[in-house]
Order: C-alpha cells, then sequence, then structure tokens
C-alpha cells in the first residue's frame, strides 16, 4: 500500500471511534453516509477533533465538502500537517 492510500493510525483510531466503527473500515474512499454515525453531528465531530488532534483550523466553508477520508487526508496535508509517518 502507498503512502496515499495509507490512513494514518492516529486517524484510523479518531474516526474509527467517532463513526463506532472497527478501525480497519477507515480508509480513504469512506465517505459520509456509508456508516450510520457519519450524519451531520458525526461529520462535525469529526472535523472538531481533527482539528483539536492535528493542531489545525480547517476552513469553515470547506468543512461541508469534506465528505469522505480521503479528502479530509488532503485537506490535513494542504494545511501542513505530515500524515506519512505516525
Amino acid at each position: 500500500m502507498n503512502q496515499a492510500q495509507a490512513v494514518p493510525e492516529s486517524m484510523r483510531n479518531l474516526l474509527a471511534e467517532i463513526f463506532e466503527i472497527s478501525p480497519a473500515e477507515v480508509t480513504p474512499g469512506l465517505s459520509a453516509g456509508a456508516t450510520p454515525a457519519w450524519d451531520s453531528f458525526g461529520h462535525l465531530q469529526a472535523i472538531l477533533a481533527i482539528e483539536e488532534a492535528y493542531g489545525v483550523r480547517i476552513d469553515p466553508q470547506k468543512v461541508p465538502e469534506l465528505t469522505s477520508v480521503g479528502q479530509l487526508m488532503q485537506e490535513l496535508e494542504s494545511l501542513g500537517v505530515s500524515l506519512n509517518h505516525d
């Protein structure tokens, strides 16, 4: 699996806890609506938890567009967060 495909363990565990799923289910392709807990409230919880965990502030206008794990990872990298090592 190349680095672009790998979800860092810290992010996998964080999202698995919020969405009440197994960490193994957290893949770049996992998207809103794919699991019952990823509803509008779960989405907001995930954004807030990611901001806290990675020390970033996600532009509120971008939040509605970040509807998959892959998109969340891309946004973090665009904010200067290195997701290569965990």
